[in-house]
């Protein structure tokens, strides 16, 4: 008799042990997040986005490293201290017993808690979503395993991950696909203007678009469901990047009309490293080559999360992660990192020569914010940043040797992140700044 486990192939080595120990419960950290927030329920999230208590208390339950100011959570978000504590306690139970454990954790927590709860986030079935290691391998998935031929099409743009363009040119080279590769103009005059550069480049003989929700070098939220319209009239389909947008964006796929979606689970949703997400149409499924070969009896999305032996408490510890996210309000969280965005931004973009990547449009971009400063140079600035002040951002720079024509910083605070650090980061942003003009 086959499981369904994505893990192994004999269904007896998955049930029963360690049910009363894995229980799901409502933990001390979760109760407390609970009374913190019904104690701002029916203030408007605008209110509590800037309330700076509110946000510290929601601090305590991290243990950050002292004397570092982490402004680069667009890369992967710290765990929390119970999401740590649910990490270490179910590596531990998985390695006594792995032949058994692996299993058992899969059955009684990825499944209904993990799953379901990505589920529940995104408003699908369950069915229609698998579990993998990252963003890329959700992506690559795709762009690697849909039937194409020499003369299809595959419709992305320069501010694409660099892994996915690194796959759409491995097909180009395997197959002779045809790549149109757009350059959107920084910033955006208007969403109107991008939607008409891919209302051109899409034609008859498009077979894939790729979109990036929020690009990680510009920070720009792309209006994907208007251009999922034009792709799916001319009949082609369409793949969102949604590595910096789940659990930071409010959405559901429905929101997006798109026909696959990848993101990464230790971004924005606060998941242990080493955690992903793929989802597409149940129709889909049947045609979509996995990456790894997987064993006869895998169906559906269980094709696509097969990898062979995997440590299983890193997946399952995504469950603490979505209780938290849900209990602290995705409309809450996504109002705050606007609002420190914004707060940071407005205190850099009056300097001269600097230029940020995206409009002052507060819907333009959330938590990401990249600027390029004329005459100072910004890779010295982020060294300096960190070796003098402990300040941690990331220099973004011609992605991955590609002519992108990108020279920019990016920041990227977190929930907890305060106006007061960021004060500091300006303050020392500023100075470097000054110690590292080129004019």
């Amino acid at each position: 008799m086959m499981t369904n486990s994505r893990r192994r192939f004999l269904s007896g080595l998955g049930a029963g042990i360690g049910t009363m120990v894995l229980a799901p419960s409502m933990t001390a950290n979760i109760k407390l997040l609970e009374e913190k927030v019904s104690a701002v329920r029916g203030l408007p999230d605008e209110i509590v986005a800037q309330d700076e208590a509110f946000w510290a208390e929601i601090r305590k339950g991290f243990d950050l490293p002292q004397g570092i100011l982490n402004l680069d959570n667009g890369y992967c978000n710290p765990l929390s201290r119970e999401g740590m504590n649910d990490l270490a306690k179910h590596a531990s139970y998985v390695q006594q017993l792995p032949g058994k454990r692996v299993e058992s954790l899969y059955d009684e927590v990825t499944v209904p808690d993990v799953v379901g709860g990505l589920a529940r986030m995104l408003g699908v079935p369950a069915s229609e979503i698998g579990l993998v290691r990252n963003a890329t391998e959700a992506m690559d998935t795709v762009i690697l395993g849909l039937p194409m031929k020499a003369g299809d099409e595959i419709v992305c743009s320069t501010h694409d991950y660099y892994a996915m363009l690194d796959a759409i040119e491995q097909r180009q080279k395997r197959e002779g696909i045809t790549v149109k590769m757009l350059r959107p103009p920084i910033p955006f005059a208007s969403n109107a203007e991008l939607v008409e550069m891919y209302r051109r480049a899409i034609t008859t003989k498009t077979k894939l678009v790729l979109l990036t929700h929020a690009s990680n070098v510009t920070g720009q939220v792309y209006p994907v469901k208007e251009i999922a319209a034009i792709a799916h009239q001319k009949g082609a389909e369409v793949l969102v990047d949604a590595a910096q947008t789940l659990a930071l964006l409010e959405h559901k796929i429905a929101d997006l009309d798109c026909d696959y979606y990848g993101a990464s689970l230790h971004k924005w949703l606060m998941a242990p490293v080493g955690a992903g997400m793929l989802w597409m149409r149940k129709e889909q499924m049947a045609k979509v080559w996995p990456l790894v070969p997987s064993p006869a009896y895998a169906e559906g999305m269980l094709k696509y999360s097969w990898s062979g032996t995997y440590p299983e408490f890193i997946s399952a510890a995504a469950a603490k992660p979505i209780k938290f996210y849900e209990t602290l309000g995705a409309s809450r969280k996504e109002a705050r990192l606007r609002f420190l965005t914004t707060y940071w931004r407005s205190k850099v973009e009056g300097a001269d020569g600097v230029r940020f990547y995206t409009s002052n449009d507060p819907k333009a971009s959330c938590g990401l914010g990249i600027f390029e400063w004329e005459g100072v140079d910004l890779e010295a600035v982020q060294k300096q940043l960190w070796e003098k002040e402990k300040i941690l951002v990331q220099y973004m720079a011609d992605h991955a040797g590609r002519d992108t024509r990108l020279r920019g910083m990016r920041v990227t605070p977190n929930i907890y992140t305060s106006t007061s650090e960021l004060d500091r980061f300006v303050s020392s942003l500023k100075q470097a700044a000054r110690q590292s003009s080129t004019r």
